[in-house]
């Protein structure tokens, strides 16, 4: 038979293998769908911001990681559950391939056909996800401005770019998965065709094997070296390990998933039938499982280690502030800053300012300091070098941008500033403190500095030996400027960044959770479909049309529970390295648990179980209908 000609065929089988595809169809629009939205906030950055001035550039350019991790989860998941997906609709069709070998198909022809199913659902779905991705972005635009995400309403991009991304991603990956799951479906065997039930394969292949290994000795590295991992590392590895944690859950999830479910189910399974044959089904019917557990892991894992990670950071963040900040009072919105110093009772007056300068080929800012005042009130102080050298043509940086940019004591750097190029010498490297100070220090007569320093409207002040705090900061309220104390001041800029970065996690992840839902619940109507033979024979032994709905129920919820278990246990191995290094960095940060956060997103997988249960059961129940 000719390649067109199977090409051909393949379309006729479409139309008769319908059902599943349409689930496939399904995962595939919404992976495409996700990628186009992520594409279309990178291309908003640079869509109309020419005219908006400096500041709000920089504010949009620094969206720019952020919007690509967007991206990148995005693409995570699409690549995880189209791919799954195809391979599971191949799975439930073993005995009609086995009929086309008996019927003499070669192992190549039986490959060709499927893949042209594949690339005939591929083409349908890319068109529906890239509508369906285009609509969404300005809806994704508005919110991110209405939060205060973005400073301005970014504009949709041209289209074209994230289409062609988009669906050349989500064909390519339809088309490796029908390519992996033809290739096991062409050893199929001409007998599987006469045989009325087909046990599942639970021992991971040799490559599964290899890639479930791989993932747990990297786990078991980064736990060795977690108490010596600088903290920037550190953070990195708790974005990117949950990713290969969840591929080498999934490499060995037709053994791994399965056991959890039938663990889970143990004490349920010993009071209710129902409950006992879901367990057994949850165990012996390892695709299915896989495909339900797969993506709720995948959201569950990435999703709260991310939160868990950038709520680590904020304790880092606010542990440095606190060891740093001696000041006894912080000053904010005075319309005079500089005359704080002479409201009684003030003994430095330390005003934070900021200028933008060349730096390192781009427009940079740069913390301009009176050195001798942040020393007094910001502990400025220098780790490597000497803070006395930082006067004229010189600066100072801290220490995770030597970590990140590289720099040493005595190197010399091109600086303009306005109109003038001129040379500085790094002289000193100081201590993170992201609230108190930027990453490059420059003084306060650095020439031509000083037409370029803005106020930021904060101002931080230390008191005179023996003044009542309170009653200078009476004093200063009375200026019309707003005072708090130190502590307080650091406890709610902390809390305020605490919770711009769980909006801003909820917008990033809540697309791809509501693909985790769609993927979890059109695995089990799947799985559903392909067990008329079962549920028939169930009803012929006795079973009532309500135990066999409490059966899909119970099996759903066992499933999920086993993949709650493992998504828990990557958060909270995540959190724990995470830690090590915050403390490491900072020993007296402050610990901050999540709760909230890690609680809304366990909820909505839990939701997501529910309601692939409840779709589950009431596949089964029109079907009992329509008998």
């Amino acid at each position: 038979m000719s390649l067109f000609a199977i090409l051909a065929h393949s379309l006729k089988t479409l139309r008769q293998s319908w059902p599943p595809y349409a689930g496939a169809a399904v995962a595939l629009a919404g992976g495409i769908a996700l990628i186009t939205l992520a594409t279309n906030l990178l291309g908003a950055l640079g869509a109309g911001t020419e005219a908006l001035d400096e500041q709000t550039r920089r504010q949009i350019d620094d969206l720019g990681s952020l919007f690509g991790i967007v991206a990148s989860i995005s693409l995570f998941m699409a690549l995880f559950v189209v791919s799954s997906t195809f391979g599971f609709v191949v799975a439930t069709r073993r005995r009609e391939l086995g009929l086309l070998r008996l019927l003499g198909a070669t192992p190549r022809q039986v490959r060709i056909l499927l893949l042209g199913e594949a690339l005939a659902v591929a083409a349908l779905g890319a068109v529906a996800g890239c509508l369906l991705g285009t609509a969404v972005t300005a809806p994704v635009l508005r919110i991110l401005h209405s939060q205060g995400v973005t400073p301005v309403l970014l504009q949709m991009p041209s289209q074209r770019t994230a289409w062609i991304i988009a669906a050349s991603c989500g064909v390519t990956v339809a088309l490796i998965g029908a390519w992996r799951a033809g290739a096991r479906a062409g050893r199929t065997q001409p007998v599987e065709a006469l045989r009325e039930a087909v046990l599942e394969r639970r021992r991971p292949t040799v490559v599964q094997t290899l890639v479930a290994v791989g993932a747990a000795v990297a786990l078991v590295a980064t736990a060795a070296y977690a108490r010596e991992m600088p903290l920037l590392f550190a953070l990195m590895v708790g974005l990117l390990l949950p990713i290969v944690a969840v591929v080498g859950a999934n490499a060995a999830g037709g053994l791994l998933y399965t056991e959890l479910a039938a663990l889970v189910g143990g004490p349920v399974a010993r009071r209710d039938p129902s409950a006992h044959l879901a367990r057994d089904l949850a165990r012996t019917s390892g695709r299915m499982t896989a495909s339900v557990a797969a993506p709720v892991v995948a959201i569950l894992a990435v999703a709260g280690s991310m939160v868990v990670t950038v709520g680590a950071t904020a304790d880092w963040s606010e542990g440095a502030d606190r060891a740093a900040l001696s000041a006894e009072l912080v000053v904010e919105g005075s319309e005079e800053p500089d005359a704080i110093g002479e409201v009684p009772g003030v003994r430095v007056s330390d005003v934070r300012r900021t200028a933008r300068v060349g730096f390192a080929g781009e427009r940079t800012e740069v913390e301009v300091v009176d050195v001798s005042s942040a020393a007094a009130t910001r502990s400025l102080q220098a780790t490597k070098g000497d803070l006395s050298d930082l006067r004229g043509r010189a600066m100072a940086v801290t220490e995770s941008y030597v970590t990140d940019i590289g720099g040493r004591i005595g190197e010399t750097r091109r600086m303009r500033v306005g109109d003038r190029r001129i040379q500085v010498r790094l002289v000193a490297i100081v201590p993170d403190a992201p609230n108190l100070w930027g990453d490059i220090i420059v003084p306060d007569d650095l020439p031509g500095i000083g037409r370029r320093a803005r106020d930021t409207g904060t101002v931080f002040v230390s008191t005179d030996a023996g003044a009542d705090v309170a009653t200078t900061a009476r004093s200063i309220r009375e200026t019309g400027a707003e005072v708090s104390a130190a502590a307080g001041w650091i406890r709610a800029v902390s809390d305020q960044t605490r919770e711009m970065n769980t909006l801003v996690l909820w917008v990033m992840l809540g697309p791809a959770g509501v693909y985790a839902a769609i993927a979890a619940v059109n695995a089990v109507l799947i799985g559903t479909s392909q067990r008329r033979r079962q549920t028939a024979t169930s009803r012929l032994l006795g079973a009532t049309p309500g135990q066999v709905r409490r059966t899909a129920l119970w099996e759903t919820v066992f499933t999920g529970a086993g993949a709650i278990v493992v998504g828990g246990a990557i958060t909270a191995f995540t959190g724990w390295l995470v830690r090590q290094a915050v403390v490491r960095d900072v020993p007296d940060a402050p610990l901050t648990f999540p709760w909230q956060a890690l609680a809304g997103i366990t909820a909505a997988c839990a939701v997501v179980l529910l309601a692939a249960a409840v779709a589950g059961a009431y596949a089964l129940r029109e079907r009992e209908a329509s008998r």
